[in-house]
């Protein structure tokens, strides 16, 4: 089950364990193109941070129906800048 919320400066997708075995996990992606990903973590009373670009996010999410092996997505808003 997941939630996606937007707020004014970014977009909070919030991914619940249906198992209730792991805390939810949140990806907050902000309109300059940062990307947080935290859980959070009960033996230090904090959350967890990974701190990314929105390009690594669409890898990771492209990677999950991907054979093994290395790629590189071409997205064509990005082509020119590269």
């Amino acid at each position: 089950m997941f939630t996606v919320e937007m707020e004014h400066d970014a977009t909070v997708i919030t991914t619940m364990d249906q198992r209730d075995e792991f805390e939810d996990v949140e990806c907050i992606i902000s309109d300059d193109g940062v990307v947080f990903m935290r859980q959070w973590n009960e033996g230090s009373n904090n959350h967890d941070l990974l701190y990314l670009s929105f390009q690594q996010l669409t890898d990771l999410f492209a990677a999950m129906r991907s054979p093994e092996g290395m790629f590189k997505l071409v997205n064509r808003a990005w082509a020119d800048d590269q």
